[in-house]
């Protein structure tokens, strides 16, 4: 317990994570959450795909692990663009 509160800010926050830091994670996030809603109203809009009628009612495996692969692919892209 000691050496946590000694590595400790004035926040009560661990050294080196405060406002700042926390905030821009959180923007980031939403950020990748809102290009990923982007990505799929394209991919609706490309291919004249129901997404939700696709996955839902049809109940396409085939093409759901076709989109969360593209997602997955996506999600990387925009977390090293991020990053960078």
């Amino acid at each position: 317990m000691h050496q946590f509160v000694s590595m400790a800010n004035d926040s009560g926050l661990p050294a080196g994570l405060d406002g700042m830091v926390l905030l821009t994670t959180v923007l980031y996030a939403v950020l990748g959450v809102l290009l990923l809603m982007l990505f799929a109203w394209l991919i609706n809009l490309i291919f004249k795909l129901d997404l939700r009628r696709e996955l839902i009612e049809d109940q396409n495996p085939g093409l759901g692990l076709a989109f969360a692969g593209t997602a997955i692919a996506i999600a990387i892209i925009i977390a090293a663009t991020i990053i960078a």
